[in-house]
């Protein structure tokens, strides 16, 4: 089995329930995600079945106006990740 690979600017919608915070509390309303990046593995590691996603949200106007490279930090669901990758056109 290959690595997931997740193509940064990848958009994610993410329904209640599919992603959780930075703190690791589960998500309670709709998310918008551009990523920035995916994270393996991270020290404090994501949620059981997740992984650290960082990105941008829509109204993010990009890198120059965030005080670092990513603007949100969400641990997301695998399988969503996966259905993301799927749907998303290769070039």
């Amino acid at each position: 089995m290959r690595a997931l690979a997740v193509p940064a600017g990848t958009r994610l919608s993410l329904a209640a329930g599919e992603w959780a915070s930075h703190l690791g509390l589960p998500g309670a309303a709709p998310l918008e995600v551009r990523t920035v990046a995916v994270q393996g593995t991270a020290n404090p590691p994501a949620p059981v079945g997740m992984v650290w996603v960082r990105g941008h949200l829509p109204e993010c106007s990009g890198p120059g106006a965030c005080a670092r490279s990513w603007c949100v930090r969400v641990a997301v669901r695998l399988d969503v990740l996966y259905d993301a990758v799927a749907s998303t056109p290769e070039p």
